[in-house]
Order: C-alpha cells, then sequence, then structure tokens
C-alpha cells in the first residue's frame, strides 16, 4: 500500500517533523507513507493576493496527485471520525493521498472532487500539528487493520 500525504507547507526540519518521520519509519513494514510538502513564489503571491487566487494555486500545485488512487482532503468542517473508521476507510486500497490545503483552506470543488473529506477536529491547527496527528493516525490505522498492540 502506498500512502501520500500532500500538503502545502514549507519543508522544514523541527521537532514535529521529526516526530511524524518517526511514524513514517514505524508504518513501514505496513505500508510505504510519503511525505510531500509544496510551497512555492506562486503560492506565496496568491496568498497575498486572496482565498480565491490561493485556492486555484492550490489546486494547480495538487494536480499531479490527484489521480493517485483514493482521494481523501482534510477540511475542519467535515465529518470527524473515530479511529477504527478512519483505519476502515484505508483498508483494502492500494493507494490513498491525503491533501492538506494552504491557509486558506480547499475550495468547494475541490472538495466535491475529492473521494473523501474528513476533518481531524473541529480545532483549528496548524500545518505541523495537523501534519502530526494525520500520520500519526495512519500508523494507528495500520496496527489496526495488522492486529498490533499499538492501538491498546
Amino acid at each position: 500500500m502506498n500512502i501520500n500525504v500532500v500538503a502545502i507547507a514549507k519543508p522544514e526540519k523541527d521537532c514535529y517533523s521529526e516526530i511524524s518521520e518517526h511514524f513514517i519509519k514505524m508504518s513501514k513494514r505496513f505500508a510505504k507513507v510519503n511525505a510531500i510538502d509544496i510551497f512555492n513564489s506562486k503560492v506565496t503571491k496568491a496568498q497575498d493576493s486572496g482565498k480565491t487566487s490561493a485556492q486555484k494555486v492550490y489546486e494547480e500545485l495538487f494536480s499531479p496527485w490527484r489521480q493517485r488512487g483514493f482521494t481523501i482532503a482534510l477540511d475542519p468542517s467535515a465529518k470527524e471520525m473515530k479511529s477504527e473508521d478512519f483505519s476502515k476507510l484505508l483498508s483494502d486500497k492500494s493507494e490513498v493521498t491525503f491533501f492538506i490545503g494552504g491557509a486558506f483552506g480547499h475550495s468547494k470543488e475541490f472538495l466535491k472532487q475529492c473521494d473523501r473529506v474528513i476533518s481531524l477536529s473541529q480545532l483549528t491547527m496548524s500545518h505541523k500539528i495537523a501534519k502530526l496527528v494525520l500520520f500519526e493516525q495512519i500508523y494507528r490505522a495500520l496496527t489496526i487493520q495488522f492486529n498490533h498492540p499499538y492501538h491498546k
């Protein structure tokens, strides 16, 4: 199984990325997990121009990843789920791609084009923390599928 986490974020090495890397490494025995951070001058300009411009740029940057298996967008207004349900969502799929939007989130059109839209929490989180939570939940979901004791 391939799991891609594509985020509009500046690649950084900090305590959050170290812990995320830990969960990516732990997941290797069950699946290949890829962290893809995308950020360039187009993002900066678009974010300065406002929500609509920024969301269009995010979608353009996500384009190469849109056809990569089952697609899941993260959106704070979507439905939250239990870890067991999240695990079921990932099961029986050869490839899953998660999308974490930029500062302005995803457009309604983009969300409609994804196979699923979920929320990690109704709380607002920085991208660094959202990615960390997602990587931990991916690892947890995989351990549930393979009856590993981590989840208990």
